[in-house]
């Protein structure tokens, strides 16, 4: 049976009068009643702010309980302002899915990436787990080196473009006999993680960009 669309979640090809995705089972008609609905942004495929924040607030009182090491990074497009003048809307929606997928081949297979829905330039926010204050320098670095290096000409006029990197960490925190501060720590670092990594992000503004900032919560 011929093609005559793609499925508006996975971009497969679909059959005609197709009313499932055969490859992700995902409702053509009513997207509301998929499972993913709410959690996905439907421009880059991948989860939106909503989800990175509960996912955060999980990692954060894991991290905690257990004395391990958490950090959260918030990517932010390189001169967005120019990018945003001289491409068009579709333009700048391929250029934003082009750069998810980068970043999503730049982490690891335990770490998450979503967009965040924030006004001003594009940012992305990536979790990793167990991860110290130099595992998450080492993993900024490496996505910023991926997104440099890599050909955009297929998304508009923009062929090379960089993001600078805010991250924020939970180092391991010793073991407390005391089970109230233990969990009001826990409420702390689940509310502030990925606003410290903003801050980073924003501090290291005033170096140039294309680079690296750490944030508070370190060890």
């Amino acid at each position: 049976m011929p093609a005559v669309g793609s499925c508006w979640y996975c971009n497969s090809e679909l059959p005609d009068g197709a009313q499932y995705c055969p490859s992700c089972g995902h409702s053509q008609s009513d997207r509301t009643s998929s499972p993913l609905f709410g959690v996905v942004d439907p421009v880059t495929g991948i989860w939106n702010s909503q989800f990175i924040n509960a996912l955060i607030g999980q990692e954060a009182n894991r991290a905690v309980r257990y004395h391990r090491a958490l950090s959260v990074l918030v990517v932010e497009l390189d001169h967005a302002e120019h990018v945003h003048k001289e491409l068009g809307h579709i333009q700048l929606e391929g250029l934003l899915r082009e750069i998810s997928e980068r970043l999503g081949q730049a982490i690891r297979d335990t770490d998450t990436v979503a967009f965040l829905d924030v006004e001003g330039p594009p940012h992305f926010a990536i979790v990793l787990p167990e991860t110290d204050e130099q595992g998450a320098t080492l993993a900024a670095d490496k996505i910023r080196r991926s997104i440099a290096s890599h050909d955009f000409a297929t998304s508009g006029n923009w062929q090379r473009i960089t993001v600078s990197c805010g991250a924020a960490t939970i180092g391991v925190i010793a073991a407390s006999g005391d089970a109230e501060a233990g969990l009001m720590n826990r409420r702390e670092y689940t509310g502030n993680l990925l606003r410290e990594a903003f801050h980073a992000l924003e501090a290291g503004r005033s170096s140039g960009t294309n680079r690296t900032s750490i944030g508070a919560f370190r060890s």
